[in-house]
């Protein structure tokens, strides 16, 4: 729905990009991956039947909107949501129980997607992100029908022999730990010989998210290499201290005049070596120590405040999505109102 006439003198090819009241769905999506963050991790832990249930709701429309965006940026949101939300829960068998609900409402909703892109194909404008890759997986639907079988068969097995939460200490949550270990060396592994071994034939349709070449991640492969190749001509000097607050359009526009992309690349589609290139080695250093420190410190204070943990989560997840975006002023704002929140929650 184009409520605010974004899509008026638009070229046709670019106006799928654009989304709702909010715009780009690259910005779209990063905050609602922040709105998801908070409402799964508020439903992660909470007791109270009315708020479990308002949660539930929130993060299964969460989950439908963010896949809608269209944009291959949200599920670097949902793999730090999914892949650090068992280091908190995981500490008794009802926050196994939990994870399970989440991932089944997520896989659920996929399936819904799908059957609305093939019952309105032409009349809805279809998903094409890694979304695909996902639901095209043979056994996709035999793994979520399973997924609802054992959770069914639990809240049954729960409610009629009225079992307590079992206590599981650490030891889950450091499997898991090393699940997620295994799991970034696989992707190294991966980026390593799709790249550098040239073997991206083994990997499928994966292969074009593990070969980093100039037109990776809608030619930001391409602004990266320019970017860095820029940092590196910088006196020591600027690259300490950058080549200015909101330059790199002034420093990218000239490098990348008459580029095969036809496009103005005016931002570096990663908030931190966009950081790097306008504030320097200083400046980057300084935004990621402030929010290392501040997270940490949150989780520390407040491991058992699970509205705090939810918030940190919600950070986590745009920090995560920051990697291949850009700071706007529709979504930053939000993410420093929720820095205040941690940072009035942990001053003593």
């Amino acid at each position: 729905m184009d409520l605010f006439k974004f899509k008026i003198g638009m070229l046709e090819e670019q106006k799928n990009i654009f989304v709702s009241t909010i715009g780009n769905i690259n910005t779209y999506t990063s905050y609602i991956g922040m709105i998801i963050a908070l409402s799964t991790v508020l439903f992660s832990s909470t007791k109270q039947w009315k708020k479990i249930t308002f949660y539930y709701i929130s993060m299964t429309i969460g989950f439908f909107a963010i896949i809608m965006g269209n944009s291959d940026n949200a599920y670097l949101s949902l793999g730090a949501l999914f892949g650090f939300l068992p280091l908190f829960i995981f500490k008794n068998s009802n926050g196994v129980k939990r994870y399970l609900i989440i991932l089944a409402t997520f896989f659920s909703v996929m399936k819904v997607i799908g059957w609305i892109n093939d019952s309105f194909k032409g009349t809805v404008m279809g998903i094409d992100s890694s979304y695909n890759l996902i639901i095209s997986y043979m056994w996709f639907p035999v793994l979520l029908v399973a997924i609802w079988l054992i959770i069914g068969t639990w809240c049954l097995t729960d409610y009629y022999k009225k079992n307590k939460a079992i206590e599981l200490g650490k030891k889950l949550q450091c499997v898991w730990l090393l699940f997620i270990f295994l799991i970034f060396l696989s992707i190294a592994y991966g980026v390593f010989d799709c790249t550098f071994s040239g073997n991206s034939e083994k990997y499928g349709n994966l292969a074009s998210y593990l070969t980093f070449n100039d037109d990776w991640g809608t030619h930001r492969g391409y602004i990266w290499r320019n970017a860095m190749e820029s940092y590196n001509s910088f006196s020591v000097f600027k690259k300490l201290v950058g080549f200015g607050p909101e330059t790199f359009g002034i420093l990218l526009l000239e490098k990348t005049a008459g580029n095969p992309y036809h496009q103005l690349f005016d931002s570096a589609h990663n908030e931190y070596l966009h950081l790097l290139i306008t504030v320097g080695a200083l400046g980057l250093l300084s935004y990621i120590t402030f929010v290392f420190i501040l997270v940490k410190h949150a989780i520390k204070k407040n491991i058992n405040n699970i509205s705090i943990i939810a918030v940190v989560f919600a950070i986590i997840c745009y920090c995560a999505q920051a990697s291949v975006n850009l700071s706007v002023p529709l979504v930053t704002p939000i993410l420093w109102l929720l820095f205040g929140v941690l940072s009035a929650q942990t001053n003593d």
